[in-house]
């Protein structure tokens, strides 16, 4: 039995040493992955009045409320409802 060992000292090598890895990968205590902290989200109600302060015949403003919107939504990976426009001077 110790000359079989002997002769294959390698593979036996390598099934110890894969067993042991095994062993260690199985039972390790894990680690917990740390909360991140989050902005506080204000809950926005839907409104009940379907008119929108938007005048969609200014395509400037609407092109200016879509761009910022598609930035505040790559910005914090959310769901982004505009829900008021207004001109800042």
């Amino acid at each position: 039995m110790l000359e079989l060992l002997m002769k294959y000292s390698g593979i036996t090598a390598i099934i110890v040493y894969s067993f042991i890895l095994f062993l260690i990968l199985k039972f390790a205590p894990k680690k917990e992955e740390e909360p991140q902290e989050e902005e506080e989200v204000r809950e926005i109600k839907p409104q009940t009045v379907s008119a929108s302060p938007l005048d969609t015949s200014d395509e400037d403003a609407v092109v200016a409320s879509l761009i910022a919107s598609i930035e505040y939504h790559n910005e914090t990976h959310r769901n982004v409802r505009v829900v008021s426009v207004r001109e800042v001077r």
